[in-house]
């Protein structure tokens, strides 16, 4: 790693601790703007579509950061609607979701991982402050766009882009029924996510079908299954612990969480039949080595931890 890496590294950690560590509204967006250069410096590389990528996340997140100072100056009649609009325009959710997919297909795996996941935490933090009507509106938008963005979608960065957009609206969901579970829900997500990059490591992966000639596809089919919430995996108890939230208020909500929970369990286990089947037909000409037992000690460490963590915590908290 180079002097600069590391220097906008510590530039990324320290941003979020100015935005933790302070009550004043003008810091938090300072803070949010050293968040945003060094998140791009971080996954900058010099290529033509990394560049292009990079300079429409800075005009994105530029004119969001604009709009949220004009807003926190002028306190409006619709203050915090207009605080929840931005800063969903800001993580690409609901309505805002254009920009999102574009973005993560342009950068690395790395870079990918950052914006689907730590880069949610600033602004999902701010708006666990402001709760109001419009919060639901967006949840709403971001559970169902996310959803139908990821049927027929081959492109495995896109796809992740999509089901990132609906796990937005989880966490949101979260914000609403409970103070601090989505904190839980993000770090839940953040592991499931690290899951689907261990599978892929360093191999050029772009399309689902890129799977079939992989000789070990089964920590990604894992990791498949967890984020579809497959029991008794992470991903799971993570919608349960949402659904027992969810039982206290109105019915019309619990039918909802059941009935997206089934459907987008529905496409994750559609994308893991389609590589299980054109997998099984050329395992017939490799060899005779178990896939499973090459696996890697921290790859099974890892599927062990997804099983084992949510079934002691069911069994402590509950």
């Amino acid at each position: 790693m180079s002097y600069f890496s590391i220097m906008f590294m510590m530039m990324y950690l320290s941003s979020f601790l100015l935005i933790l560590s302070n009550d004043s509204w003008f810091l938090l967006w300072v803070g949010l703007e050293i968040n945003m250069l060094s998140f791009i410096m971080l996954v900058y590389e010099k290529s033509i579509i990394n560049i292009e990528m990079c300079l429409k996340y800075f005009f994105i997140q530029g004119v969001g950061s604009a709009l949220l100072l004009m807003v926190l100056i002028m306190k409006s009649i619709f203050y915090k609607e207009a605080v929840v609009m931005i800063l969903s325009y800001k993580m690409g959710a609901g309505p805002f979701y254009f920009w999102f997919s574009i973005f993560c297909e342009g950068v690395s795996w790395n870079s990918c991982f950052l914006i689907m996941s730590i880069q949610k935490l600033v602004p999902l933090m701010i708006l666990s402050l402001f709760i109001c009507s419009m919060v639901w509106l967006v949840m709403l938008m971001s559970m169902v766009i996310g959803l139908f963005g990821c049927f027929n979608e081959t492109k495995l960065k896109k796809f992740l882009a999509f089901s990132s957009i609906h796990y937005i609206g989880w966490m949101m969901l979260c914000m609403c029924v409970n103070s601090y579970l989505w904190v839980l829900y993000l770090i839940g997500y953040m592991f499931m996510l690290l899951g689907v990059l261990m599978s892929i490591k360093k191999k050029e992966i772009f399309m689902v079908s890129d799977f079939l000639n992989f000789k070990n596809p089964f920590l990604f089919l894992y990791s498949m299954l967890n984020m579809g919430g497959m029991p008794p995996m992470l991903g799971f108890f993570l919608k349960w612990w949402v659904f027992l939230k969810v039982l206290s208020f109105h019915i019309w909500l619990v039918w909802l969480v059941i009935t997206l929970a089934v459907i987008m369990f529905y496409v994750y286990m559609r994308m893991v039949y389609h590589i299980v089947v054109g997998y099984n037909f050329s395992y017939l000409y490799m060899s005779q080595d178990m896939y499973l037992f090459s696996m890697s000690s921290k790859e099974w460490i890892y599927v062990l931890g997804m099983v084992v963590t949510p079934v002691l915590g069911w069994s402590l908290f509950m």
